[in-house]
């Protein structure tokens, strides 16, 4: 019995990864739809309209995440809102150091391949961003494990 709970608990983890995937995809489409429009049809400058375009793509991510992707309807949101933007800081920092470090170490052709760019976020969503977003959003006690239930 305990292989089935096993088992039922890490197919649940695959489909929220795969969620989290859907919902940073829909984010980077937000992302685009509100970046390339303002730089290239308003003509405002990159910065700002990179800008403007990561503050809406983070608002999809940190709605699919709360509602998709974990499933809490509960809990205390400015909690959530705090710890998600202290985390996405985090992150923003460690792609950054970590895209100089890969720039500054590899041979020139990798250094400067957008595959770089790929790579370097992908490890930092999957080693720190997910890991964190758990923390994030879990639930809280009391919805967490039914009434009764066994500790």
């Amino acid at each position: 019995m305990s292989e089935a709970v096993a088992a039922r608990a890490s197919s649940s983890h695959v489909w929220r990864f795969l969620r989290n995937c859907v919902t940073g995809g829909a984010a980077t489409g937000v992302y685009y739809a509100v970046y390339l429009p303002l730089h290239l049809w308003a003509h405002l400058s990159q910065s700002v309209a990179d800008n403007t375009g990561l503050l809406v793509g983070a608002a999809v991510q940190f709605v699919g995440a709360r509602y998709f992707v974990f499933k809490v309807r509960h809990g205390k949101l400015h909690r959530q809102l705090a710890g998600f933007a202290l985390a996405e800081l985090a992150t923003l920092l460690m792609n950054v150091l970590m895209l100089w470090l890969g720039r500054t170490l590899l041979p020139e052709g990798v250094a400067h391949s957008h595959l770089l760019v790929l790579a370097t976020s992908f490890v930092v969503f999957a080693g720190f961003s997910y890991p964190v977003w758990h923390l994030v959003f879990r639930r809280p006690k009391e919805e967490a494990a039914p009434k009764g239930a066994a500790s």
